[in-house]
């Protein structure tokens, strides 16, 4: 009798056992799907701003290209975004009636901008119809990029979860208040009924990165050498410098250190010393900038001062950011008043005291060498005439930009407004082509290029 109850408790602990392990497995991976159901929507949601973002942006850009090969591309890109966008739509768990007029003008977009990329390609102008259609479009893909993105953050922020929602249904929402994302798409999908009915017919920067680095050709340099620089960047107030990892087949090979100040308490530096000729590639400093004591302007002058004490002359500001107390300036070299957007720096800049926090110089290690630069073979006026009509021009100035095929092309750069939004259109001061078109970005830290 005692060796039945044996048997049976212990097949009972078995089961018992058994059952909990099994819940525990069923829990963590259902706890495991919905994470990656959380990430997939999530990132489904982060591209689909980025398409109509990207839409609105080459829309824009379409009312101020006069030429066919402008206009093919542009349309190009706004087709290839809207059905981006379109795809990662229907993907997310929310109700076809939620989403269907949004669908539905991204697919029409799609399919328009394809007309009018096709009429391009015939050599044919728009018509003046085709014309406000596309500026109509670009004011309701302006509105729609800006609900996605306080769509993007009210999500963030709040407590419903795309897991939850796949797996819930309806009833996840019912759960939830009145401002669930089911209902802000319900009615952003209203707002869009309102666009126009469509007839038709059915920052330089990636470019330089592809191309043989310059810096190679100069004098390799053992580690000790490097790890002198690094001692000498820092003024010799170095406590240790060890390496974090290998960079040997990087683009720019590079010794890659670790390094920790004397009587400091922030975290190791990372700096990359390239390993022909000895610059810096890349660096990070990760302390604590508590307050701003300086303006943009002064942080400027602070990263000019830096790149003439370490032998980077002839380099203007471009653009700045800033954010949490830091200045982020791109500077690009300038050589007989032409500015050559190949080489450029970028520096981050502590607003607290003026220290430099941060370099990328990779483009300007990979493009700078010195150039014998030509005359353009046409002024700016006659390069003018190649520039849409619709362009209040603020500023012309001689500039080289990378193209996509590794090459160098010296461009007329047109700066001008069109409807309070600002441009740049670059014209080749050889033969007088609609090369390329940029379109001003104002933000709430400062100006960006798209």
């Amino acid at each position: 009798m005692f060796k039945k109850r044996a048997v049976l408790a212990l097949a009972v602990s078995i089961i018992v056992v058994g059952s909990t392990t099994f819940g525990i497995l069923m829990y963590l991976d259902r706890r495991d799907y919905r994470n990656y159901l959380q990430n997939q929507y999530e990132r489904d949601l982060y591209d689909i701003v980025n398409d109509v973002e990207g839409l609105s942006i080459a829309l824009s850009k379409s009312m101020v290209t006069s030429s066919s090969k402008q206009k093919i591309l542009v349309f190009g890109e706004i087709w290839k975004n809207a059905e981006d966008a379109q795809e990662k739509l229907n993907a997310l768990p929310i109700s076809h009636s939620a989403i269907s007029q949004t669908s539905k003008f991204l697919s029409q977009v799609a399919d328009f901008s394809y007309a009018l990329l096709k009429t391009a390609n015939n050599g044919q102008e728009l018509s003046k119809t085709e014309m406000t259609n596309v500026e109509k479009l670009r004011d309701y893909a302006g509105y729609l990029s800006l609900q996605l993105r306080n769509f993007q953050s009210s999500l963030t922020e709040g407590d419903i979860k795309w897991g939850e929602i796949k797996e819930g249904g309806s009833s996840a929402f019912g759960r939830a208040t009145e401002n669930t994302i089911e209902t802000q798409f319900k009615n952003l999908s209203d707002e869009m009924q309102q666009y126009p009915t469509l007839i038709y017919d059915g920052p330089f920067s990636e470019n330089v990165l592809n191309i043989k680095p310059k810096i190679l050709s100069q004098k390799p340099i053992r580690e000790n050498e490097a790890k002198n620089i690094v001692l000498k960047l820092f003024q010799n107030n170095v406590e240790s410098i060890g390496i974090y990892s290998n960079k040997i087949g990087e683009k720019i090979p590079a010794y890659a250190f670790k390094v920790k100040l004397k009587n400091s308490k922030e975290s190791d530096i990372n700096i990359d010393i390239s390993r022909n000729g000895g610059k810096v590639v890349y660096m990070l400093r990760s302390r604590d900038i508590p307050k701003s004591n300086l303006d943009i302007k002064s942080a400027i002058k602070k990263g000019l001062e830096y790149l003439e004490k370490n032998g980077y002359e002839n380099m203007i500001p471009t653009y700045s950011l800033k954010y949490d107390n830091v200045a982020v300036v791109n500077y690009v070299y300038v050589k007989d008043k032409v500015v050559v957007y190949p080489d450029q720096i970028k520096l981050k800049i502590a607003l607290d005291n003026g220290e430099i926090v941060g370099i990328e110089s990779a483009h300007y290690l990979v493009a700078h060498y010195d150039r014998n630069i030509s005359k353009p073979r046409i002024t700016a006026n006659e390069a003018r005439v190649n520039v849409s009509q619709n362009l209040n021009i603020k500023n012309i100035r001689l500039t080289i930009i990378p193209m996509e095929s590794f090459r160098e092309v010296m461009c007329y750069e047109f700066y001008g407004v069109y409807k309070g939004e600002k441009y740049l259109v670059y014209i080749n001061a050889l033969d007088g082509t609609e090369e390329r078109i940029l379109k001003i970005v104002d933000t709430a830290n400062g100006e960006l290029t798209m």
